[in-house]
């Protein structure tokens, strides 16, 4: 499921957002604490200058990486509207394994995670 929404500025695509109630906008997440979404597009309004995305907010779509990736994926969590692995807790989704053929994967990459 996607939704375009206001955005608080030029989001890289697969940055993590979570509304900001301050802004009115969806901003870059730190936390899991609240509802989630993945940027995967972005476009500024000519008149207005706002920025508006479409953002997934369940199913499985690319997010950037925080750190490095382990090759058996695991429970994602979020940091800076970037996702790693944290396997301690039940987390909003999870960041698939490596594929066959694919170098691990490191800080910055594009990753395949499920939002729950």
């Amino acid at each position: 499921m996607f939704v375009i929404v206001k955005l608080t500025g030029n989001h890289p695509i697969g940055s993590v957002v979570a509304y900001s109630s301050s802004a009115s906008a969806w901003a870059l997440s730190s936390s899991i604490s609240t509802p989630l979404g993945v940027v995967e597009s972005v476009e500024q309004d000519e008149e207005t200058l706002e920025y508006w995305g479409r953002v997934r907010f369940s199913g499985s779509t690319l997010a950037l990486a925080d750190r490095a990736i382990p090759d058996e994926g695991g429970e994602m969590t979020v940091l800076n509207g970037k996702v790693y692995v944290d396997n301690t807790a039940d987390h909003c989704g999870i960041i698939a394994p490596l594929p066959r053929g694919q170098a691990s994967r490191v800080a910055d990459d594009l990753v395949m995670v499920h939002i729950r």
